[in-house]
């Protein structure tokens, strides 16, 4: 085929699916402020996306790369009803009733927790004291470590890079374990109060704060985005900010893309079957490295027909 076609992507979403353990995640570029986004994800997609742990956020990351400026809506945002949750997010690692299996010392309206004497007191999360990282890839005593002393940002960071997560208190036997190791000292525990909630409701703890942000704060306009100045960790903005946003997809999802099409030939019939195909082609090279596209296809008009002209002479 000899004619060369341009293509005008002037109207619609254009976007890139991603399969993520089973659940694509699907970055739209048309910036939405995070409401818009949210409704856009649940009518053509599940909701926004939710990220459950750091697996599922490397490959977002790897997946996103630098196909954006500035911030990416996720579906977490800032609720009314604080509670504690622990920022150990695998399911896998917590039985019945063990998220909540709280021996409380002192309760404030501080936000971060740490262990003493057996006890859980909140206190602030700016205190510089040891924390306990945990391991559930290594089996008794080896899996928890005390690390050196810093602010629960800074020790929850040190904890992910080094082991698994800081220490979840699970059940009694975690409790005198955590006593011995600490001798009586003061240390932070991965528990935190939160503030935030997912779009989908989902009750997964994984956060992904950059340094400088705010565990817990009185604004309540607030939703929360991909920084790219952050490396992709993440940040709050008000959510009439406009930005590229990400949703969580069905594994089946069909993702409709409509065209505008602008021929260099304005003789070439855009119906014509080796045309679609040569359309088809050209565009599948461009999506060749992308993960997760699998297959592109037209979509017929009721008349049969892929493309009609409007006013202005181009194929829509």
């Amino acid at each position: 085929m000899e004619n060369t076609i341009k293509l005008l992507f002037l109207t619609g979403l254009c976007s890139l699916s991603l399969f993520v353990h089973g659940h694509p995640y699907i970055l739209f570029q048309t910036p939405k402020t995070w409401t818009e986004a949210q409704s856009y994800c649940r009518e053509n997609c599940i909701d926004l996306a939710t990220i459950e742990d750091m697996k599922d956020m490397n490959v977002v990351l790897n997946y996103v790369g630098n196909s954006y400026s500035d911030a990416i809506w996720i579906g977490l945002y800032k609720g009314n009803n604080p509670r504690f949750i622990w920022s150990l997010a695998d399911k896998d690692l917590y039985k019945e009733g063990e998220k909540t299996y709280f021996k409380w010392g002192l309760e404030s309206s501080n936000n971060c927790v740490n262990f003493s004497n057996g006890l859980l007191y909140v206190s602030r999360c700016d205190y510089i004291m040891n924390a306990v990282c945990f391991d559930g890839t290594k089996q008794g005593a080896d899996q928890y470590s005390l690390s050196d002393k810093m602010v629960w940002t800074a020790a929850r960071d040190y904890c992910r890079q080094t082991h698994m997560d800081l220490i979840s208190l699970r059940n009694d036997a975690e409790y005198q374990m955590v006593q011995e190791i600490t001798n009586g000292e003061n240390v932070y525990t991965g528990l935190f109060r939160d503030p935030w909630v997912w779009s989908d409701l989902s009750d997964s703890s994984f956060r992904f704060w950059r340094p400088s942000q705010l565990v817990y704060f009185v604004d309540s306009q607030i939703c929360v985005a991909m920084l790219k100045v952050d490396s992709g960790k993440w940040g709050d903005r008000s959510c009439t900010e406009t930005h590229p946003f990400l949703c969580k997809c069905h594994q089946s999802q069909l993702i409709y893309m409509k065209l505008r099409v602008s021929p260099l030939n304005s003789t070439l019939d855009l119906n014509d079957p080796e045309v679609q195909n040569s359309i088809l082609e050209q565009m599948e090279n461009k999506l060749q490295n992308i993960s997760g596209v699998v297959r592109l296809q037209w979509k017929n008009r009721s008349d049969g027909r892929v493309f009609i002209r409007d006013s202005d002479g181009n194929a829509p």
